[in-house]
């Protein structure tokens, strides 16, 4: 991976804005003038000359310690030391906790054990939650507590902010991150309210020392679901986010929606993140979290009185290095996956053993159930803030125990018809390796739906599995096929067609360039946008409460990297999910990504997409933005301006789907013999002139994007299943080809050319858009 460093001059002024707002020097045209203040280059050498107590007094100021903050006197020290780094250790679930409660936002120290870039044990503080429930604490952790809520309640949460001043504000020289200890609380995937203050509203700040108290009212209808939370505050996700703070937030299915397989199924709350202890920059503009924390000026993640700093990142699960799980041979599990990290991606699957086999079923996507589930997948993707729900179960191929595991890899090592045995032997030994690495890196995206993302898979053997002997016959050998009743605001959008005026293109602009823009038309016209370098810029554009919209998201139009977009930036969406609409088949691996499937947050390797939202029920600013943190932190977020009458929502989804429900009396499912609604027929439809085949297929399943047409013969049937004629025909390696240009003539691909591209647009050109099939 290609790393760059941010230039010393910027570092060393954002060390002494540091040193002037902690009162150590006094800063006299331009430079310090205090004995006391550090010269410039001792503060870029070693991260500063304060001890790690003097630093730790600076972030929390003088308070005694109790695990959540309280006041007994003397230097606040964290309640325990979480031995993170300590391979193997038994697996653990993360605390479970109903509303009503204080969630506390507080520091915990961390330790890795040696081999660290300064040597020896490195141990340092940072952000993590604790909670308190009436006499019931919970100690500062990572990753915080589980919220467990049920549809129609309204969860009340007082956020407390221990953490302590000084907390510098954005200076001049301000890459995007400051007030390190200012925060607030966002329910990252909840569709509720985004104003009101007291709701899911990211435009509060809770300073230090303060409290507030949230009351955000789950709908009746709400679809139950695994979300998570974090802190939102601008300028500061990143660094409190990515250093630790964040937890589970389960929405619990009502009684009698789910198949009694999966209603009685055994739950385990899996919270992968990361620890990136590093002083870099990577290729795609993410700084290394010690690295945030100095750009922050805050005063964490240091260790023997300089920054943090060891070369690799280690991925963790529920704040635990490589734990080990016992499961039983046989028995089905149901995972309820987050990825709580600000970076990289995980490409995950089930670990090659000849002792064990493991099946993995998809049954949700960020929160929302499949529109037929579960769905049988070998390799499940995660961008930052994704969520997967899947139901698991590993078999010995003997006789129990045995054991089995999760591993992130950029490549699966199989044997393929043209490897020899010395070639698939090299495979399973570099994958054998991953399990037995202190420290392990990040390779570049390999083939299928992440070819051509610009963030690396982080590869690391997560978590294993010793598989026993069942305590009791099982008799499930397998799982029924179901469809979910789902709420109105999250029926099939596929084949709705949306007029042109509720029609948008939003551009995600490439590094270093963090901002949004947005045109009022799928293709064509000028599309506007900015940073949004404080809370108070204003919309990209004006939207109706209760009706459906359709966003192409893509790259800059025009630009020679117009497919970068989704490549470069997860896109994630706050208060409404979307529906994907087009995707294009990238090959490989294409079972995890389908066009009709739900999200909130979506990154894939085409760097385009076509997407229908419903603005279901609230009104106010729907917040957008780039799911890795710092570009979030450094203004790549937007929001739309929702207007109307509160509660409005589309009653035509009624037409589409005359069960969806508004309140708990709807809920249930239905047990498919086969399967009928994930795949539309493929078929050949005509774009608009200068449009491209993810606006023609909109209403028709999405674009396939790959166009089995090599030969003439294959061409001219397609002519004629279309009913066009063409004037001439000639041969194009052009990735608009198979088109009709100006005057009718038409362009065959040639046979040996790369498959067509979904997105490209050449003007006045009328593409043939294969259509469905994904």
């Amino acid at each position: 991976m290609r790393l760059v460093s941010i230039t010393r001059a910027a570092m060393v002024a954002r060390c002494l804005q540091v040193a002037v707002a902690m009162g150590l020097c006094m800063p006299s045209g331009g430079n310090c003038v205090s004995d006391a203040c550090p010269s410039p280059q001792d503060v870029v050498a070693d991260g500063g000359p304060l001890s790690d107590e003097a630093a730790a007094l600076l972030q929390h100021g003088i308070r005694g310690s109790d695990g959540l903050g309280g006041s007994s006197g003397g230097s606040r020290q964290a309640s325990e030391r979480m031995g993170w780094l300590t391979k193997g250790l038994p697996f653990k679930e993360p605390p479970k906790i109903r509303s009503p409660f204080t969630l506390t936002m507080s520091t915990v120290q961390l330790c890795a054990p040696g081999k660290g870039a300064l040597g020896g044990e490195q141990c340092w503080f940072t952000r993590a939650y604790g909670a308190t429930h009436g006499r019931i604490k919970v100690a500062p952790s990572v990753p915080g507590p589980t919220i467990f809520v049920k549809p129609g309640e309204t969860p009340e949460i007082t956020l407390q902010n221990d953490l302590r001043w000084p907390d510098p504000e954005c200076g001049a020289l301000n890459l995007g991150f400051c007030r390190a200890n200012t925060t607030n609380l966002h329910t990252h995937g909840l569709h509720v309210s985004a104003q009101y203050n007291f709701q899911d509203d990211v435009f509060v700040h809770v300073m230090p020392g303060e409290h507030h108290t949230y009351k955000i009212d789950l709908p009746a209808y709400h679809m139950g679901g695994t979300h998570w939370y974090h802190p939102h505050s601008h300028h500061s996700a990143a660094v409190q986010a990515g250093g630790g703070s964040f937890g589970a937030i389960i929405v619990e299915d009502p009684k009698g929606a789910l198949p009694k397989e999966f209603e009685d199924m055994e739950e385990k709350v899996v919270m992968i993140s990361l620890i990136d202890g590093s002083l870099i920059i990577n290729a795609n503009g993410v700084f290394g979290q010690p690295l945030l924390e100095r750009m922050a000026m805050g005063h964490l993640w240091r260790s023997h009185g300089r920054s943090v700093n060891f070369p690799d990142i280690a991925v963790l699960v529920n704040g635990l290095y490589k734990p080990k799980m016992t499961i039983e041979d046989n028995k089905w599990y149901r995972f309820r996956m987050v990825y709580a990290a600000v970076e990289l991606v995980l490409s995950i699957f089930s670990g090659f053993s000849e002792h064990s086999t493991c099946e993995m079923q998809l049954l949700a996507k960020d929160g929302v159930y499949l529109h037929e589930a579960p769905r049988f997948v070998d390799r499940l993707y995660f961008a930052s803030g994704n969520r997967v729900d899947i139901a698991i179960r590993c078999k010995c191929v003997g006789k129990p125990p045995c054991s089995s595991h999760l591993v992130s890899a950029a490549r699966r090592p199989e044997a393929t018809p043209d490897e020899t045995r010395a070639e698939v032997n090299r495979d399973l030994d570099a994958f054998e390796k991953l399990g037995e690495a202190e420290h392990h890196r990040a390779a570049a995206p390999g083939t299928g739906p992440l070819a051509g993302i610009e963030e690396a898979i982080c590869e690391q053997d997560l978590l294993h599995f010793h598989i026993t002997a069942p305590a009791a016959a099982n008799h499930t050998v397998s799982l029924p096929l179901f469809a979910v009743h789902r709420p109105c605001n999250l029926v099939d959008l596929r084949r709705v067609p949306v007029p042109p005026p509720n029609q948008g293109r939003i551009e995600l602009m490439n590094p270093i360039d963090f901002r949004f823009q947005y045109a009022h038309q799928l293709t064509g016209g000028e599309a506007q946008g900015w940073q949004m370098k404080s809370m108070n810029e204003g919309p990209l554009a004006r939207l109706n409460v209760g009706e459906v919209y359709q966003w192409y998201l893509r790259g800059p139009e025009g630009s020679e990297n117009d497919r970068n977009g989704i490549s470069i930036h997860p896109f994630h969406m706050h208060v409404n999910h979307f529906q994907i609409v087009s995707l294009e088949d990238l090959g490989g691996d294409s079972n995890f990504y389908k066009v009709g499937d739900w999200a909130d947050t979506l990154m894939h390797g085409s760097g385009q997409a076509m997407i229908k939202s419903q603005t279901d029920a609230f009104i106010g600013s729907q917040i957008f933005h780039c799911h890795l943190l710092d570009h979030e932190d450094t203004g790549m977020m937007a929001h739309f301006k929702v207007g109307g009458k509160e509660g409005a929502w589309w009653h035509a989804a009624r037409l589409i789907d005359p069960k969806c429900y508004r309140d708990l009396h709807g809920v249930g499912f239905k047990i498919l013999h086969h399967p009928f609604h994930l795949k539309v027929q493929p078929r050949f439809v005509l774009s608009k002139p200068g449009s491209n085949c993810h606006a023609a297929c909109a209403d028709h399943g999405g674009c396939q994007g790959r166009l089995p047409l090599g030969t003439g013969e294959e061409f001219h049937s397609v002519l004629r299943t279309m009913g066009v004629a063409c004037s001439s025909v000639t041969e194009s390696a052009d990735e608009h080809a198979p088109s009709m240009l100006h005057g009718g003539a038409c362009v065959q691909r040639k046979a040996a050319a790369a498959t067509g591209h979904c997105g490209t647009i050449a003007k006045g050109v009328i593409r043939f858009c294969r259509c469905g099939g994904m």
